[in-house]
Formats: C-alpha cells, structure tokens, sequence
C-alpha cells in the first residue's frame, strides 16, 4: 500500500507540473527542481521490490525531465 502513493507520482508527471508552475507560481528552473525531487523521494520511499520494478520508469522521467 505505501508503494501505491509513491507510484502513482510517475503516472502524474503532467499533475506535478501542473502543482509547480500553476498553484506554487515557480519559475522554470524551480519548477523543474521541484518535479525532479517529489519523483526522486517517490522512488526512495518505495519497498526495494518496487524500486526493482520502477527503477526503468523512474530513469526515464526522470532524463526527461532534466
């Protein structure tokens, strides 16, 4: 159940942008900062059996992201 908050960050990617540069008012570069974050403390807070699963997800938002 906790790994169910952590995965459902990578599958709101848009939702996060959304957070950063609508509701917070960040300029880019904090915005990119503030995704780049939430999804690395996402993956860390998964069990080290969804890390396995999501480690593939997590390394290719996170590319595009940066």
């Amino acid at each position: 159940m906790a790994d169910a908050d952590s995965i459902s960050h990578f599958d709101a990617v848009p939702s996060l942008f959304y957070l950063a540069y609508v509701q917070r008012k960040l300029d880019i570069d904090d915005g990119i900062d503030f995704v780049k974050n939430k999804l690395t403390r996402s993956y860390q807070k998964l069990s080290e059996r969804g890390k396995e699963i999501y480690q593939d997800k997590y390394e290719q938002v996170i590319s595009v992201v940066v």
